[in-house]
């Protein structure tokens, strides 16, 4: 006796187990606190790459489609569900903050060499900036936003520092790519310092002190508060302008 299996109950089933798929990856993006990378997406649902790539973009269109708050994005080498820009100032209002890293004048110069200069050695920071950085170095390892990258071949090995993976997450780009060609900032006079979005549009403007936030709230977490960062590199010296008049 044949059995006959109805088209229709094929694709029901072909549906349920796309679905399946996509609150697998859903699930895992919703709950972590940090970039899930590709590879470990792959891993944890033994999905193949393709099918992960492909059901983050069916995702996102579906949350575009049903105008959801939130998206899927590329954070960091991984990715990451963020809610939208627009949503910020209710999420304010809420007074749900976390993750919001307040950095003097000088740790935010000590961060642009770093990110343009890397890895680079101590006293070659200490040079562009024309004083000594040891303090500010250290503050911004605790903060992780800096890491130390082994060490140089010059004379005494002094230490490299780069800037980690933190950054990026913090800072919401996909990689340094996204840091503009210094070539572009050496065009720019001390009077017209470049902007240098590290974020999207959305800062706080009656934020006085110098923060740097996320890109977007993690949407089980909170919203951080928004700014920007100035830079500008004239005779190979990196200057840092800001609005916020901060103390070292």
């Amino acid at each position: 006796m044949e059995t006959h299996v109805d088209n229709q109950d094929i694709q029901s089933r072909e549906q349920f187990e796309l679905s399946d798929q996509k609150g697998c990856i859903e699930a895992l993006l919703f709950t972590s606190k940090e970039p899930l990378k590709l590879s470990q997406l792959t891993r944890v649902s033994s999905f193949s790459k393709q099918t992960v790539e492909k059901i983050i973009v069916q995702l996102n269109e579906e949350y575009i489609a049903t105008r959801r708050c939130f998206r899927i994005e590329q954070v960091a080498g991984g990715y990451r569900m963020l809610t939208l820009p627009e949503y910020h100032s209710y999420i304010n209002k809420a007074n749900i903050r976390e993750k919001v890293v307040r950095l003097s004048q000088a740790a935010l110069e000590t961060l642009a060499v770093i990110a343009y200069k890397q890895p680079v050695i101590r006293a070659e920071i200490e040079r562009i900036r024309g004083v000594d950085c040891g303090g500010v170095l250290r503050n911004l390892m605790s903060k992780d936003l800096v890491v130390i990258d082994g060490k140089s071949p010059a004379p005494g090995n002094p230490l490299l520092y780069k800037t980690s993976e933190y950054f990026l997450e913090f800072f919401g780009m996909p990689s340094l790519d996204h840091l503009p060609p210094l070539t572009e900032i050496e065009e720019h006079t001390d009077d017209n310092l470049p902007v240098l979005k590290l974020i999207k549009a959305g800062e706080n403007d009656n934020e006085n002190d110098a923060v740097i936030a996320d890109e977007s709230a993690d949407i089980s977490d909170s919203l951080p508060t928004e700014n920007v960062l100035s830079d500008k590199a004239a005779d190979e010296d990196i200057k840092v302008g800001l609005g916020s008049e901060e103390n070292p």
